[in-house]
């Protein structure tokens, strides 16, 4: 009896942990809203745990990836390289008193548009309205935006 009911419960901590992400799933965008004839926008982000590489978006392309959010951990972080400027910041953080990306209760969007003069954020895919976010103003390479 007592080894059915540990197998039981380690199945259903399995089965929790497993599914857990389905209620928790953030999906971040950042798409080049760059004109035309611009360079490409480089693009790395990463957090802690995962290098998520350097990207070279054309302008027109977007860039997406996927997590489960660790409720006490998760950080990501994207610098973006473009036209001679360089710009870092905090894409998601858990820590955020009000997330900015959750939509209902335990998911969400972070959608970032970078354009020439800056960073624009929703939490809607597609997105309808993006709100100002920051500029290029400056070269520090992480810091809240």
């Amino acid at each position: 009896m007592i080894k059915y009911t540990l197998f039981l419960l380690i199945a259903s901590s399995l089965f929790l942990h497993a599914t857990s992400c389905i209620l928790a799933k953030y999906h971040v965008y950042i798409a080049s809203n760059l004109p035309t004839n611009s360079p490409p926008l480089q693009v790395h982000c990463s957090s802690k745990d995962d290098d998520l590489g350097y990207h070279t978006l054309a302008p027109g392309a977007e860039y997406q990836f996927s997590f489960c959010e660790n409720p006490l951990a998760t950080l990501f972080s994207c610098r973006f390289l473009w036209n001679g400027n360089d710009k870092g910041f905090h894409v998601y953080d858990a820590k955020w008193d009000h997330n900015r990306c959750i939509i209902g209760n335990r998911h969400g969007v972070c959608y970032y548009a970078v354009k020439p003069a800056g960073f624009f954020f929703t939490n809607k895919y597609p997105p309808k309205e993006l709100d100002f976010l920051c500029g290029w103003d400056n070269n520090n390479k992480y810091f809240a935006c």
